[in-house]
């Protein structure tokens, strides 16, 4: 297959997940990284492999699949890992200057859902904040939608018990790592 006719095939499958895609892409980025440059990316990957991909019904999940592996690699780095906490951490404080109540809550939230298992913490990211059905999440997931409303429930679960506020007491270790996260 010429490489014009390649990419005139991949583009007829791309158009129409190009928007549920950048969503995806803009949620995972918070400033970090562009959005924009994390979809060029994946389509660049995609595109590559595109004679290798099977099925093409699944484009969208596999160039899902392309932002999540980058990002696990780029996080698996100390030093990246720092940095990305860093920017979140001064994004969320540029965004939100003169509510520093709201900042220190999004922060908590950001670290509460950072020690979420990974298909939980996909799972709810993409359907509360991306915006994705439970089916389209499932396809995406490789999963039944009765597992994709479980990890949404667990991770739904585990977060109101890491951010309850109603007295229940939490371990001397999850305390510290509360405080910990608030002043780094």
């Amino acid at each position: 297959m010429t490489q014009t006719t390649q990419q005139t095939q991949f583009l007829e499958w791309y158009r129409p997940i190009h928007a549920s895609f950048l969503r995806y892409c803009d949620s995972h980025c918070l400033g970090f990284q562009q959005a924009e440059d994390m979809v060029q990316d994946a389509i660049l990957s995609a595109l590559e492999q595109w004679d290798a991909i099977e099925n093409k019904d699944r484009l969208l999940a596999y160039m899902i699949g392309i932002v999540n592996n980058r990002r696990r690699n780029e996080l698996r780095s100390k030093k990246v890992r720092e940095k990305f906490l860093a920017e979140r951490k001064r994004i969320i404080q540029v965004h939100f200057p003169s509510l520093p109540e709201a900042a220190l809550d999004l922060h908590y939230l950001l670290k509460a859902m950072d020690t979420l298992p990974e298909a939980e913490r996909e799972a709810l990211l993409l359907f509360a904040v991306s915006g994705f059905s439970i089916r389209e999440v499932a396809e995406i997931q490789v999963a039944t939608q009765g597992s994709v409303k479980t990890r949404i429930s667990r991770a739904r679960k585990r977060l109101r018990e890491l951010l309850a506020e109603d007295g229940r007491p939490l371990t001397l270790r999850q305390r510290l790592q509360i405080f910990t996260s608030i002043l780094l």
